[in-house]
């Protein structure tokens, strides 16, 4: 019987229900005839994932022609499987993909049996999985070598993983790690129900329990991570058990140090540099005659305080030691009173806490009133330069008579040459100017060397302030072999020289670096007076360590002391009967006082050499 007109066969009402059943599906959809395999309808998905215009064109694809291997066609078609998880599907291009297969079977009503094969493309998720894998066995990796304990809880609390670092800290093995209850891990119980609170937290100074029941305190990180579709706490430890009794070890001690110095009657001082503040004792306001200071000043206190000269200094080594590059602060400096002066401290300090960067956090210290120190020092400095004086002075006495003698040489000239000079004149014809020209000149130049030894004299004895030049060796040398040759000839003895030309000039007072020269060659020639014929004591110059210059005294006189615990250098110390044991003492004083230094060998051959150094001008200590 024909349809009404306007209506449609049930054979196409079914086929365009069936191509609309196929268009609205999210994966590739094939109908496929169960008999000989035949691709009898597909969708647009399917035509695009397989890369073919119609897999149902004439003529019709079979559905062999998709299928990797035969296993799938067996599963299919011979045990009517509905579901494949895992098969692999060939496109035009010969390319193999992974796929997921659902397969429902229905009986048309003339017998024949068609499936309809849902066909999902996994391609997407298999390469998500892969990066999966990848992430969690690179995270693995990184878990397992971490130097710092790591642990990983599930969500129900339960230690799921531990790396090596943790096993160590617990003294667990894995196995007997893994499965633990957190909560038997923690000292108080109830701490385990927080590490889930949120997703990262910290906690510093938990109490743990080692497998063997010991305590150790550990500072906690808390981070919520996915792993495997499962959400999981990673808790990284730190154990400070001993760096906390290490803390508190500190602080008792500090507070030993601090009631030592407040009972030495030192004040003390702390500055927080994180916060920028001071915090003084009691006893430091008194000791600058302040009234009592709140015990926390602001910043500009100390700067407020410090003498102006001083200031700069005591940022720099602050600064310095801040910086590791001075162990500690130690520094004179004057303090401002309240009534305006100022009085001189001894401030030290250092640095008690960094963090774990190494930045600076708070330095403490003390200070210590060194004012009447300080003034006896500048008295006693003083009384040396005093003493040093009197020393020149003493020598020049001691030469006074033979120096009377030299000037009373050329003196003597001049009066013989000026008489004969007067007679020459009263005798000579008026043209014989040439010889009284002589004359004069000779009286001249005895005149001279009568000044130039009364001017060497003034020098010697007159009491300046130390005033550093370039001085030539050579002539410094020269120079005491003249103050000294009559001594030297007094005493049946001669003075050498060997001067290195090569030598430069040194940086020296002249005046003392002659009296230091002359102290020793007079020491020398008195060491030789009852020695055997020659006498001879000799002065020489040799190129010294980098940037200074040699000065050699050797006498063949009796030597030093043999095996005598005295140090020839002290004040008042003294080998001779009428000694005062001022020579040698000063002598190093003012060795030391030009950076240099002097020190004595025994010869073998009898006698003593003294040797000594002086810094190079700064020209020539290049």
């Amino acid at each position: 019987m024909d349809s009404p007109p306007g209506s449609d066969a049930p054979g196409a009402r079914r086929a365009r229900v069936r191509r609309a059943l196929l268009e609205v599906s999210w994966d590739a959809l094939l109908l496929v005839r169960h008999a000989d395999r035949q691709i009898l309808d597909a969708n647009a998905v399917a035509h695009r994932l397989y890369g073919a215009e119609r897999l149902e064109a004439s003529p019709p694809r079979r559905y062999d022609t998709l299928v990797g291997d035969r296993e799938e066609i067996d599963a299919l078609f011979g045990q009517h499987r509905t579901h494949l998880p895992l098969r692999y599907h060939l496109l035009t291009d010969g390319t193999r993909i992974p796929v997921e297969i659902r397969v429902s079977w229905l009986v048309e009503e003339d017998g024949t049996e068609i499936g309809c094969i849902g066909v999902r493309d996994l391609r997407r998720e298999t390469e998500d999985h892969r990066r999966l894998r990848a992430a969690e066995s690179g995270y693995r990796a990184i878990f397992r070598a971490a130097p710092f304990p790591v642990l990983l809880l599930d969500r129900r609390g339960i230690v799921s993983d531990a790396n090596e670092a943790a096993l160590g800290l617990y003294r667990h093995s894995l196995s007997t790690l893994v499965g633990q209850p957190l909560a038997s891990l923690l000292q108080d119980e109830r701490q385990a129900r927080r590490y889930f609170r949120a997703a990262r937290w910290r906690e510093a100074g938990q109490w743990h329990r080692r497998r063997d029941g010991e305590l150790f305190l550990a500072d906690v990180e808390v981070s919520m991570l996915r792993l495997s579709a499962d959400v999981h706490a990673m808790v990284v430890l730190r154990d400070v058990t001993e760096e906390r009794a290490l803390l508190q070890r500190v602080q008792a001690s500090e507070a030993r140090w601090r009631f030592a110095l407040e009972g030495h009657g030192d004040a003390l001082w702390e500055w927080d540099l994180v916060r920028g503040a001071f915090h003084v004792s009691r006893s430091f306001g008194e000791q600058l005659g302040r009234p009592p200071d709140p015990q926390e000043q602001a910043a500009a206190y100390w700067s407020e305080l410090v003498h102006p000269e001083d200031r700069e200094r005591l940022t720099r080594m602050m600064s310095a030691h801040i910086r590791e590059r001075l162990p500690l602060i130690d520094v004179e400096v004057r303090l401002r009173m309240r009534e305006g002066g100022y009085r001189w401290v001894w401030l030290r300090g250092r640095v008690m806490e960094r963090n774990h960067a190494g930045r600076a956090l708070r330095l403490i210290g003390s200070v210590r009133d060194v004012h009447e120190q300080k003034a006896q020092a500048d008295e006693l400095a003083q009384w040396r330069e005093q003493v040093q004086h009197t020393a020149r002075l003493t020598s020049m006495a001691e030469m006074a008579a033979a120096l009377a003698h030299e000037l009373n040489q050329p003196l003597t000239a001049i009066r013989n040459f000026g008489a004969a000079t007067l007679r020459r004149l009263d005798k000579a014809p008026a043209h014989d100017v040439a010889e009284v020209r002589r004359a004069v000149q000779l009286i001249a130049d005895e005149a001279m060397r009568a000044g130039r030894i009364m001017q060497h004299i003034r020098n010697v004895v007159r009491h300046d302030t130390v005033q550093r030049e370039a001085v030539s060796l050579d002539e410094l040398v020269r120079s005491v072999q003249h103050l000294a040759e009559l001594q030297a000839r007094r005493l049946g003895a001669s003075i050498e020289l060997e001067l290195d030309p090569a030598v430069p000039a040194v940086l020296a007072d002249r005046v003392l670096a002659e009296q230091l020269l002359l102290n020793l060659v007079r020491n020398g020639l008195e060491a030789m007076q009852h020695s055997p014929a020659p006498r001879q004591l000799l002065l020489s110059t040799a190129p010294g360590p980098q940037g200074m210059a040699e000065i050699h005294i050797r006498d063949r006189g009796c030597g030093l002391p043999v095996d005598s615990d005295l140090d020839i250098y002290l004040p008042f110390v003294t080998t001779k009967a009428d000694g005062m044991g001022m020579g040698l003492a000063i002598c190093r004083s003012i060795v030391e006082a030009h950076l240099g230094q002097l020190w004595a060998e025994p010869q073998a051959e009898g006698g003593t050499l003294f040797r000594l150094t002086l810094p190079l001008a700064e020209k020539d200590a290049r």
